[in-house]
């Protein structure tokens, strides 16, 4: 899907043409469902046995419009660094630059050590596509390839199963985790679990046939499922063989939910911080912290600092759009910390980052409709259309039902003004035309009606110089492709 680039989503932000700062509109970069901040390898095979060796590749795309800057980490079995050598030497931390709109293929080389095997996991500052191969040389010839997708942490994976099937279970936590294997059979059969525990970071792979060797496994599934839940999380990869010998690649086999809430609020906020930052809004990036108390909250303070707590991750579902828009309205609290501004509202902190957190969702792709039910999800679980007094506050009205309401109004003033102007018509046309295409038209408001409201129209030029310095360097940019 393409929605905006870089320079149509900063139009975003510029809402008037009295506005100065002027980006031509033009389509953006997809992002691919499988793209992600954080890759998960569960298996990796390198070195030498007795006429052959084995060898990963790892392959990336960046569909992003800037490039990205990651690290691969290896681990091997024991928890402890495993060195793969990639052109460089044994290393197991390698950084890496996949180029903008590009892609980047990295192959272990010999080394002479025994097969050794692994797990790696990669950080990037954008969304990535990634996938592992494992090759079979024998006598110097590559004779079996097979290819394995990225996962995420899961605390149950399904797989079929025969007796030769290989099964890859990693530990990305820094603490000793417990998973329990089954084996199933259409029969109704189900075997006694075998427990596999694995250290800080540990891995190990296996046949099922060597777990299971007295059971049948016709029509067999195979399933993990970590013990101690919702804490025993683990990474899981399983690879069909059969007597001959031949490999191929299985379809993904994690259950969600319940998902990574840590991996899923690393990529969301992520893609939003990019936005603000590419925008000119935000230079310095604020630091994320994620906490696990029993809370429903976020929050941003003193202008360096986002906090989001797994609880509202695991309120907000499966919507990542319901998350952005949250991590887009603290972000906008950091404006204000960092400015003094409120730019938007200047009456209320809070309107004021409901209309940023809406922008900031939108320019990094996600739904603008989300605000919608994020603010009904956080008024469902809290009694009011909001989070902790120090980060949600509730607006100064009788009643939380009217505060939820005054909040969807504002939020719903901003898209239609902003579709209603020259520079965001036709992004919402585009918008409308791929993301909601049976949803009514709407009717555009008058700016004089929503200045009746609180509402006001900023001058961005003045109010953030750096706004147009961003945005003339990101019209030299595109001048020069």
């Amino acid at each position: 899907m393409r929605l905006t680039t870089r320079t149509s989503r900063i139009a975003l932000a510029v809402l008037l043409g009295a506005f100065v700062l002027e980006c031509p509109p033009v389509l953006a970069q997809p992002q691919a469902n499988s793209a992600h901040v954080n890759l998960y390898f569960a298996q990796v095979a390198d070195g030498a046995f007795d006429g052959g060796r084995w060898q990963t590749a790892l392959t990336f795309v960046n569909s992003n419009d800037t490039d990205a800057l990651a690290e691969i980490r290896f681990f091997g079995s024991d928890g402890g660094p495993m060195g793969v050598d990639f052109g460089l030497g044994l290393r197991d931390r390698h950084p890496i630059l996949v180029p903008a709109t590009g892609s980047l293929t990295l192959a272990s080389r010999p080394t002479g050590l025994p097969v050794r095997s692994g797990w790696a996991r990669v950080y990037s500052n954008v969304p990535l596509m990634g996938s592992a191969s494992f090759r079979l040389w024998l006598g110097g010839r590559a004779v079996q390839e097979v290819t394995a997708p990225p996962t995420l942490p899961t605390t149950l994976y399904l797989s079929y199963a025969n007796r030769q099937l290989g099964v890859a279970i990693a530990n990305p936590n820094n603490r000793v985790l417990s998973a329990l294997v089954r084996l199933s059979t259409a029969s109704g059969g189900t075997s006694e679990p075998v427990r596999i525990t694995l250290p800080p970071y540990g891995h190990t792979a296996f046949n099922a046939g060597d777990r299971f060797p007295q059971a049948g496994f016709e029509d067999a599934v195979l399933s993990i499922e970590g013990e101690d839940l919702p804490r025993d999380e683990f990474l899981a990869w399983t690879m069909n063989a059969d007597a001959s010998g031949t490999f191929s690649s299985l379809p993904p086999g994690g259950v969600a939910p319940p998902i990574s809430h840590w991996d899923r609020i690393w990529n969301v906020y992520q893609r939003v911080l990019n936005f603000a930052q590419e925008a000119g809004f935000v230079t310095t990036p604020p630091r994320l912290t994620i906490l696990y108390d029993q809370q429903v909250n976020a929050y941003a303070r003193g202008g360096t600092e986002v906090g989001i707590y797994i609880g509202l991750s695991e309120l907000l579902g499966d919507s990542d759009s319901e998350l952005a828009y949250v991590a887009g309205h603290e972000l906008g609290h950091i404006l204000q910390q960092r400015t003094g501004i409120r730019l938007w509202y200047p009456a209320n902190a809070e309107l004021d980052a409901d209309i940023w957190g809406t922008l900031f969702a939108m320019g990094a792709g996600y739904d603008a409709y989300a605000a919608a039910g994020g603010l009904a999800k956080l008024a469902m679980a809290t009694g009011r259309a909001g989070l902790a007094r120090q980060v949600f506050e509730d607006i100064a009205l009788a009643d939380a039902h009217r505060s939820f309401n005054t909040r969807l109004d504002a939020v719903y003033d901003f898209l239609v003004l902003l579709c209603s102007t020259d520079i965001g018509r036709p992004f919402c046309q585009d918008y409308k035309r791929i993301m909601h295409p049976h949803l009514p038209d709407s009717a555009p408001l008058s700016l004089r009606e929503l200045e009746e409201k609180g509402y006001r129209v900023p001058d961005l030029a003045r109010e953030f110089p750096l706004l147009r310095k961003s945005g003339e360097e990101n019209r030299a940019a595109e001048r020069e492709r």
